[in-house]
């Protein structure tokens, strides 16, 4: 069991090396290198969105019939390293064809998304009511401690004290980033012993499976305190990660800080994420996860404003810094408050909707970033304030579905 939640845990580390540095390079590439809108980026997480809203309820239906978690891991991982591989390539060797790069990496945000509906469900076969909270913490900080490791060692070649081939600056980290993806999965997707599995009996027919998702929705939306939990998700994930998702543009654009502030800075948040999510997953084990959710979404109601209409930047890092440790347990507390919550029977389905709340967000938030964004632009950087603002009214919001669940 021990070390099925370290290779469980190491494949979150990997996956977040390769989210993370292109999140935070690709997104500067294509916007201020390329000279692309805003926009360019996030229509790439609204369409991976809609391909993973279109796709993702008959995966999860499918996954609880075979309960084949690990191969799905297994070919989703392959295609992303293909994808992403495609994608730093282009950056690297044809910059032009900056759609073909923004093509390419929309594919590999799909394929990342589409790893997690098999991926996540596994923490139910690694832990119990005892320790779940915890395990899905350390998971949440082993992701963390990736995002670290990710930014610190593509760095030097940000900065262009290293160099591979091709385009230089920002393009140089896309390629090791790669590398040290496809070699971090391996110990997870070799090495994870899956519980013994019964056969297939019946083929896949795409029309049946579809025709069975209304059944599956009606099945999961009879369980009010998941119903709950799913909207309360949707929310303050919707400003969560689009806030952090523009983190970087932020930044640049309003207060023009370089490479090395962003990447330090980004590394401090993410290191105190670490320590949140082991220490307050094991608070939730204790307390119980929906009070310690609620009162990490207070927090957070307090901590965007702070950031927004911050005077200086050295109040924005403080803030963002005492944000960091706040950060990693939402995912963590909410991750494990879905295998409380829901049936063994529907468990990948309602996991694959937890990761739906997710995307949705991805797909609603940056729209209401860029149209808070143009909407405000004539005002100058302070738009962004509004933009984050925005963010926060979501999870107050979010606050008052979360505090009605009412857990047996």
């Amino acid at each position: 069991m021990k070390r099925n939640i370290y290779l469980w845990a190491l494949y979150d580390f990997a996956n977040s090396i390769i989210m993370i540095v292109f999140l935070f390079y690709f997104s500067q590439w294509l916007v201020v290198d390329s000279h692309k809108p805003d926009w360019w980026f996030n229509a790439t997480l609204i369409i991976s969105s809609i391909l993973f809203i279109l796709t993702a309820p008959v995966i999860g239906q499918r996954l609880d019939i075979t309960r084949r978690k690990l191969s799905g891991v297994r070919w989703t991982t392959a295609f992303m390293f293909i994808t992403y591989l495609a994608t730093s390539c282009v950056v690297l060797f044809a910059p032009s064809h900056v759609l073909l790069a923004t093509i390419l990496f929309t594919v590999a945000l799909y394929l990342y998304v589409v790893s997690f509906i098999f991926y996540t469900p596994m923490l139910n076969d690694i832990s119990d009511d005892s320790n779940r909270g915890y395990v899905s913490g350390l998971g949440q900080g082993f992701n963390y401690a990736g995002i670290v490791f990710g930014l610190l060692v593509t760095l030097p070649f940000a900065t262009g004290a290293l160099y591979l081939f091709g385009t230089a600056g920002r393009p140089q980290t896309l390629l090791p980033a790669t590398i040290l993806f496809g070699l971090f999965v391996l110990p997870m997707l070799f090495w994870f012993k899956e519980s013994e599995l019964l056969p297939i009996l019946e083929r896949v027919n795409i029309r049946n499976e579809y025709k069975k998702i209304f059944q599956t929705i009606r099945q999961i939306l009879l369980n009010k305190n998941l119903v709950l939990l799913l909207l309360g998700y949707f929310l303050f994930s919707d400003a969560l990660i689009t806030f952090s998702n523009n983190f970087p543009l932020f930044l640049e654009k309003v207060y023009g800080a370089s490479d090395t502030v962003k990447t330090y800075l980004t590394v401090g948040i993410f290191t105190l994420s670490i320590a949140g999510s082991i220490i307050i997953g094991k608070i939730s084990d204790k307390k119980g996860s929906k009070r310690t959710l609620v009162w990490l979404l207070v927090v957070w109601s307090f901590l965007l404003p702070i950031v927004a209409f911050a005077p200086s930047f050295n109040i924005v890092m403080a803030a963002c810094l005492i944000a960091g440790f706040f950060f990693g347990p939402i995912w963590g507390v909410s991750r494990a408050m879905v295998s409380e919550l829901t049936h063994y029977s529907v468990e990948a389905s309602s996991f694959s909707f937890y990761i739906l709340a997710e995307r949705f967000a991805t797909l609603i938030g940056p729209i209401t970033w860029s149209v808070v964004l143009a909407s405000t632009a004539s005002l100058g950087n302070i738009s962004y304030s509004y933009a984050i603002l925005s963010m926060g009214v979501l999870v107050i919001a979010s606050f008052f579905f979360v505090r009605k669940i009412k857990p047996e």
